[in-house]
């Protein structure tokens, strides 16, 4: 059964349902991250595309408040409008607000404006037994209790769906350009870490095989094209037959890029980040990715992939598990919500 309940009302009678008949529930949105979390079929699907209002916005405070399943683009063409911006939010078509939120989909640009959870003010949420529960608040980000609005961000939509949203907007830049220089890993590297140390918080340092991209914004006069770089745009993820995301401590970086450099995968490092997102082809490779990762202190997860990527999409869980258990019984205490995307869930054979 497909479900695109129209109000929270009818969203919460639904997972009552659900919950008390044991039948489990994919949340969906625009569907654009339908490729994440380990694969598996539903019972039911619920989506969220129905909740898709403006609730409320205050140009002069910078703060917007939307329903989960309204469209981001629909979003940024809003507050576009008034020269603002969602700043932090990887905006792609057809995502949505609770989407991106659930996926914790951070743009490229996290370098300068974060993690997209730092502009997740207030949040309202239905749990997999159909409470209506709230978090955080429109002005000061206030915690009693759960950190409601933290705990739903990267989620995956296994604690529960979200509602609604009231988020922190950004001011559009007066300048704003991508550069692109090319040359060796060597002087890629070399040259991002001029980038970071030579300019005032620019916005992104990236490097990939060849070449190393920057975004600058800022006044005009600061907008100015690093040594060897030349105008350009914001680079595509690196293709494959799937996506793996590293995470490492941020010194750790460049020692990364060279040994994927070395072994010739296609790779995009966000230098000062930590985050490297890497092309894979088959499960050798996920393995192999996830192995370097571990090495330097970090984990590595399945972006996008076919169901034979995603036999094991998260890695381990080397602590925190039973922690995770815990919250997901607070949420959604029949495991209806959203099964294959919990991380800390037994993990599928191979």
């Amino acid at each position: 059964m497909d479900l695109t309940p129209a109000t929270r009302e009818e969203l919460a009678e639904a997972l009552v349902v659900a919950s008390d008949d044991g039948r489990t529930i994919a949340v969906r949105g625009g569907g654009t991250a339908s490729r994440r979390g380990r694969p598996a079929t539903a019972d039911d699907s619920i989506c969220t595309l129905g909740l898709n209002r403006v609730v409320d916005y205050a140009p002069a405070d910078m703060i917007i408040t939307v329903e989960g399943g309204a469209l981001a683009t629909d979003v940024a063409a809003l507050i576009g409008e008034r020269g603002q911006r969602w700043a932090s939010a990887d905006i792609r078509p057809g995502a949505t607000v609770g989407g991106i939120l659930s996926g914790a989909r951070t743009g490229k640009c996290r370098l300068r404006q974060g993690p997209v959870r730092d502009s997740l003010m207030e949040v309202v949420v239905a749990t997999g037994d159909g409470r209506i529960v709230t978090g955080g608040g429109r002005t000061v980000k206030l915690v009693t209790g759960f950190d409601l609005p933290r705990l739903m961000v990267g989620s995956l939509g296994t604690l529960g769906v979200i509602v609604q949203a009231t988020l922190k907007l950004w001011p559009e830049p007066m300048a704003k350009e991508w550069f692109t220089a090319e040359g060796s890993t060597a002087e890629m590297l070399a040259l991002a870490n001029d980038v970071l140390s030579g300019y005032h918080r620019p916005a992104a340092v990236i490097v990939r095989p060849g070449a190393m991209d920057a975004c600058i914004e800022g006044a005009p006069e600061d907008v100015v094209a690093p040594d060897g770089a030349v105008p350009s745009h914001e680079p595509a993820d690196p293709e494959g037959t799937g996506l793996v995301e590293m995470g490492v401590p941020p010194a750790a970086l460049g020692a990364v890029v060279r040994r994927l450099d070395e072994a010739g995968e296609r790779f995009e490092a966000w230098m000062g980040t930590g985050i490297c997102r890497v092309a894979v082809s088959d499960a050798r490779e996920v393995a192999s990715v996830r192995a370097l990762a571990t090495e330097h202190g970090g984990h590595a997860q399945v972006l996008d992939g076919p169901d034979a990527l995603r036999a094991d999409p998260f890695g381990p869980i080397t602590s925190g598990a039973d922690v995770m258990q815990r919250m997901r019984m607070a949420f959604d205490p029949a495991g209806i919500l959203s099964p294959g995307n919990f991380a800390a869930a037994e993990v599928a054979p191979a």
